[in-house]
């Protein structure tokens, strides 16, 4: 699985400290950080299954993507959550809230893989 982070410059330390995070905690997750200018061009290289952005992504960026996560840069405002269909909005969410969403789109994109593929013959 991929994950794609991007911040705008002056919160370039915090991107680089939340990917590290989850490089330590899921080593199995490739981890990839662009500033938002490059957001669009890396997104289409690395092809991720998550996007976590401060500021915002495009919409049609992003829509694609099995999960995505849009980090307000002020603590007191909602940060938006979005895994497969399921939304939702939480204030300053801590790396204990964003691993979970790792987890499930993990889940999601090898049940998405298995349904491809169909029943296995054994």
């Amino acid at each position: 699985m991929r994950v794609l982070l991007s911040f705008e410059e002056k919160y370039r330390v915090y991107g680089q400290a939340m990917a590290s995070a989850i490089r330590q905690f899921r080593p199995d997750v490739e981890v990839a950080v662009v500033d938002g200018e490059g957001l669009e061009e890396e997104a289409e290289r690395f092809d991720p299954q998550l996007v976590i952005t401060s500021p915002p992504a495009p919409e049609s960026l992003v829509d694609d993507r099995l999960a995505r996560i849009e980090l307000s840069p002020e603590p007191d405002q909602p940060s938006k959550f979005r895994v497969g269909e399921r939304q939702w909005e939480t204030t300053n969410p801590t790396l204990g809230e964003i691993l979970p969403v790792v987890d499930e789109t993990k889940r999601l994109r090898r049940e998405a893989r298995e349904e491809q593929e169909g029943p296995n013959d054994t």
